[in-house]
This record gives structure tokens, C-alpha cells and sequence, in this order.
């Protein structure tokens, strides 16, 4: 498959798709780690168990987010962190590839970094 490189317009245009599974994934992580260590204490405590509502809770937040993730890649966009809800997209700069730097919460794609810089490293968006 072919890399896609995202304009300025493009990546926004995905927005507000983005923004509702985003928001979706980063709740469902937070739930998710929350529960893990009462699920993972009730799977050591009952080896022989088939499990409890507990554990059907876990595996069906798993399997939403599954989906979440599944709809988010399909955009060629990038996840980089389930926490923060960052996204990336790969998209010409000058001719090199950069990345335009998205995260939960924010309005609008106004910053993009260096393939190697990341987050930190993020540069506002100066449109010509």
C-alpha cells in the first residue's frame, strides 16, 4: 500500500470523523486500565475459571476499541498515543516528509513536527 501525504485541508476534512473515535478510544483506554488489575487479579486467583462479568466487561472494551483503531488507520493517519489521543499525519514539507500533529481536545491540526522529533518537537502551523 501506498504511503498517503496528507495537505492541510485533507487531514482537516478527517477531523470531525477523527475527533468521535478518538474521543471513544482515548474513555475506552482510561476504563480499560482502570479494570486490568481487578482482571488480571481475578485471572490468577481462578486459573480453572471461564471468567466473570468483570472479564466480559474487559474483552467487549477491547473489541470496541479494536474497531476504533481499525476505522482510524483506515484514514492513513497515524495513532501515536491511546492516552493523549495523538494523531499524525505524513504530509510534504519542502519536499521531505513531516508530520501534522494532532491531539484529543484540540480544535483544529496547528502544529506538525519531524519524523523524529514527535511531540515535543512540535512546530505551529505557518500557512502561506
Amino acid at each position: 500500500m501506498e504511503k498517503h501525504f496528507f495537505t492541510i485541508a485533507e487531514a482537516r476534512e478527517l477531523l470531525p470523523t477523527l475527533k468521535g473515535l478518538v474521543g471513544q478510544v482515548v474513555h475506552i483506554n482510561r476504563k480499560l486500565e482502570e479494570q486490568r488489575e481487578v482482571v488480571e487479579r481475578f485471572a490468577e486467583a481462578s486459573a480453572n475459571d471461564s471468567g466473570g462479568p468483570e472479564g466480559t466487561a474487559y474483552l467487549k472494551g477491547l473489541a470496541v476499541m479494536r474497531n476504533c483503531l481499525d476505522q482510524i488507520q483506515e484514514t492513513g493517519c497515524m495513532i501515536k498515543s491511546l492516552e493523549d489521543g495523538l494523531i499524525d499525519f505524513s504530509h510534504l514539507k519542502d519536499g521531505r516528509e513531516v508530520y501534522l500533529c494532532w491531539r484529543h481536545g484540540e480544535e483544529d491540526i496547528l502544529f506538525w513536527h519531524e519524523v523524529d522529533e514527535g511531540f515535543p518537537g512540535r512546530i505551529p502551523i505557518v500557512e502561506e
